[in-house]
């Protein structure tokens, strides 16, 4: 309201110039010149309204009013008007027109009411006579004005943070006008749909109020939430949407910011580990090693997990700290995360089971608890190599005499000492148990160095005394290192030493002359202190005894036979020498030497015998018997190199059937009979025909060649001497040499032969004994009648007939299998 100083006459005047002028102009002239949104809810406006209509209407309002709603917003008492010379200039007509103008900040505006920022909101310019404003009035519609449309938006943080995606920011619009639900909507850009949304109450932002004055919601635009985990691919791009609607459930009507997606997997996705140390040697797990992936980038979180592949189940999860890999940073240069990759954890005592598979499992997680995982957590796993145990090791470091028996020192490591953590060792004499002792593991380093994976081996360590009757101590000793439960006889573990054998020695040297065979060695027993007699027994090929001599020289130094049987009493002074003449009933033949320690003066009574390896004594002196092995041994003729080629499938037999160990025990000698065919023609004909019948290898003058493999049977020469024999064919050959040739070749293969199953050459006996057969010799002895084949006799007469006038056998090849055996 305007207010004069003036008063009576003056009064009066105006009084009478108002009347004069409403005569003369009685319009309603206004306009806004401005509106504008400030203090994110007040509304700065200025403008005039110049009428006569006004006389008598004291009281000034602004109104803003919503035309599309037909709702008041506000009001506002204008107290001061403005001087507008310009209006007066326009209406000099109009008495109030020099004071028409106004300016105000409506600050009491219920933004509420309105629908839209498109809503047709003016501002009214009134005269009333009403001190509310109401009564007689004369107003004045401005045009609509314009708020600012723009929407305004910042996301301050858009991670992964306490298991969850947590969000913060702002989002200011005057769009957001009659849309009271703000939802913030998590959206999957890479597949095309919005994954989930959450309603958010509004969180004052005083910076951006001040930044946006002139948006009504800016003050309260703030929102902070998060979203679970679960059901999100942090390896698709992510984009936050801030909507403002006016539907409860966020959709109906709205208004949306859409902000920069972003994408949570690390460029690098590579997942490598390796475990440096599985540390069980104290008792207590302890692992070390390293697991580089940028995904800790954002699985921040790290657990190494225990778990038990056996029963499927976790055993213990630790929270670790990660340390400096410099080495695993230079070798993943790409990995950012490579360099802070390691860990060095202690699981302290842990429930395992021996004989169980465990694994070490690395694991990032955004989850701060439990082991990393509840469901909705987001992981990565690295699982190392499993350990399974079930390992075990031992030693024995000495075993030495004492007065009252034996002392064992070494170390035991096992696996199964988890749950059977009692120690004992055992002596076994002949596999009998003669003592036993019960043992304080100690610490034993060295040992935990090398076998840090196994169970508490750092407690390995043993020192053990065993009390024996020594006549019960007799055979081979052997000590049972055992790891047992509560009942040792039935909840146990062994671990087994080496042979101890009580009585050892060896024929160091054995120097056979024309007349003479010189020998040394040694020979200890534990069971020779009441045996002063020392003798020298030569035996045959089949056990027949041909000489003795006793040995005087005897008790000979020998410490370095102390050094590895310290538990043999007397081992220092068991050195022995002799020197005998040889009978003619010795010349040729393979032979034993035995050294025999014995009560009676005669060499017999109570003994304890050493055989030495069979010797051939002066070979030649049989061999040349024969013209046809002195044939060979005048020329010098040398045997070829077996050929291995195996045409007749592996899988065609199986291991020997009539021998205990599945190994031959004899070699049968064929030959062809067949005066026409080569070496491979007969090869050609078996490999096309080894259904019914093969042989191992075929020889010639120039070739051994051997066409199956001589660990399985071959179907040569009937049962049973298929299922013990390797068996070769002779090809019949013609020539005086071309046949030398060919007995040393069959000679050679049938001691190479011998020598690589561990027999001896010795004819075929009529009870089945015997190394070296015939075909004949089998049909004679062993066949049953299965087979009548007499070779190779018939063969070896005709070719000894024919080119050497003289005759040829099985004795007389016998003796040259001895010479190619005597020189393998």
């Amino acid at each position: 309201k305007t207010t004069n100083p003036t008063t009576g006459d003056a009064n009066a005047e105006l009084a009478s110039q108002e009347k004069a002028a409403q005569a003369k102009d009685n319009g309603n002239y206004g306009y806004l010149d401005s509106a504008q949104v400030v203090n994110n809810n007040d509304l700065h406006v200025s403008g005039w309204q110049a009428t006569n209509q006004a006389a008598g209407k004291d009281n000034r309002y602004l109104v803003a009013y919503d035309s599309t709603t037909n709702t008041e917003l506000g009001r506002t008492s204008v107290t001061e008007s403005v001087a507008r010379p310009d209006v007066a200039k326009a209406y000099p007509d109009v008495v109030n027109a020099k004071d028409s103008g106004y300016q105000a900040t409506m600050n009491n505006l219920d933004w509420s009411k309105v629908k839209s920022v498109d809503d047709q909101i003016h501002i009214v310019s009134r005269y009333s006579d009403a001190a509310n404003g109401e009564g007689n009035r004369v107003d004045n519609w401005s045009q609509p004005i314009n708020l600012d449309k723009g929407n305004y938006a910042y996301l301050d943080n858009f991670g992964v943070k306490d298991n969850q995606l947590q969000v913060s920011g702002w989002n200011a619009t005057n769009k957001a006008l009659g849309k009271a639900n703000h939802y913030v909507i998590l959206y999957d850009r890479t597949a095309g749909h919005e994954i989930t949304r959450v309603k958010v109450e509004p969180t004052v932002r005083p910076d951006v109020a001040k930044a946006y004055s002139q948006v009504i919601n800016a003050k309260d635009s703030g929102f902070n939430t998060a979203f679970s985990l679960a059901g999100i691919d942090l390896n698709h791009e992510l984009q936050i949407i801030s909507r403002y609607s006016d539907a409860a459930n966020g959709d109906g009507n709205y208004v949306s910011y859409w902000y920069t997606p972003q994408k949570f997997a690390p460029a690098n996705t590579s997942n490598q580990g390796s475990l440096d140390s599985f540390n069980l040697s104290n008792g207590q797990l302890i692992v070390s090693g390293w697991h580089a992936t940028d995904y800790s980038q954002v699985e921040n979180n790290h657990y190494l997990i225990l778990f038990d592949n056996t029963n499927k189940t976790q055993v213990k999860s630790i929270k670790v700290t990660n340390v400096a890999r410099p080495d695993v940073a230079k070798a993943y240069p790409t990995v950012a995360t490579a360099g802070q990759s390691g860990f060095n954890a202690n699981f302290g005592t842990v429930n395992l089971i021996s004989g169980h598979s465990y694994s070490l499992v690395s694991r990032y997680s955004t989850l701060d608890g439990g082991n990393g995982d509840n469901g909705q957590s987001k992981t990565t796993d690295y699982w190392f190599n499993p350990v399974t145990l079930d390992q075990q090791a031992s030693y024995v470091d000495s075993f030495t005499k004492t007065d009252k028996g034996y002392n064992v020192k070494g170390w035991m490591v096992s696996d199964q000492s988890i749950n059977k953590p009692n120690a004992y060792l055992i002596l076994l004499n002949d596999g009998q148990e003669i003592a036993r002792t019960k043992v304080e593991l100690t610490d034993r380093p060295d040992v935990a160095k090398v076998y840090p994976s196994i169970y508490n081996s750092q407690k390995s360590g043993f020192n053990g005394e065993f009390k024996v009757d020594p006549t019960k101590a007799n055979g081979t000793l052997k000590v049972i290192m055992q790891f047992a439960g509560d009942d040792a006889n039935k909840d146990f573990s062994d671990q087994y030493s080496q042979n101890y054998p009580t009585n050892a020695g060896n024929f160091d040297n054995i120097h056979v002359t024309a007349s003479q065979v010189n020998l040394s060695g040694w020979h200890a027993s534990t069971q020779a202190g009441n045996k002063p007699y020392e003798w020298l027994i030569v035996l045959d090929n089949n056990g027949q005894e041909l000489y003795r001599q006793e040995i005087t020289d005897k008790g000979l130094g020998r410490n370095d036979v102390q050094n590895v049987y310290p538990y043999i009493e007397g081992a220092n002074k068991s050195g022995f020498q002799v020197t005998m003449n040889i009978p003619t009933k010795m010349q040729g033949h393979l032979v034993r030497f035995v050294h025999r320690l014995t009560d009676d003066k005669d060499g017999n009574g109570n003994f304890i015998d050493l055989s030495s390896n069979p010797v051939l004594v002066n070979l030649e002196y049989n061999l040349n018997a024969n013209g046809i092995n002195r044939y060979i041994l005048n020329n010098h003729i040398n045997h070829a190199t077996i050929t291995v080629n195996h045409v007749i499938p592996s899988d065609t037999t199986d291991v020997y059937s009539e021998t205990e160990d599945g190994k031959p025990n004899m070699v049968v000698v064929h030959e062809t009979a067949n005066p026409n065919d080569s070496i491979w023609g007969e090869i050609n004909y078996e490999k096309a025909h080894y259904n019914n019948a093969f042989v191992h290898a075929f020889v010639d003058g120039d070739q051994i060649i051997e066409i199956s493999p001589t660990d399985h049977e071959a179907w040569g020469a009937a049962y049973p001497a298929n299922g013990r024999a390797v068996q070769f064919e002779q090809v019949e050959v013609y020539g005086a040499n071309n046949f030398a040739r060919e007995l040393v070749n069959a000679a050679y293969y049938t001691a190479y032969k011998m020598n690589e199953y561990g027999m001896v050459p010795s004819l075929a006996q009529v009870n089945g004994t015997g190394t070296l057969w015939s075909h004949h010799n089998v049909t004679q002895y062993i066949a049953n009648g299965k087979t009548d084949h007499t070779d190779p006799d018939g063969y070896w007469a005709n070719r000894a007939s024919r080119y050497f006038g003289t005759s040829y056998t099985m004795k007389d090849f016998f003796e040259l299998v001895k010479y190619e055996y005597s020189h393998l």
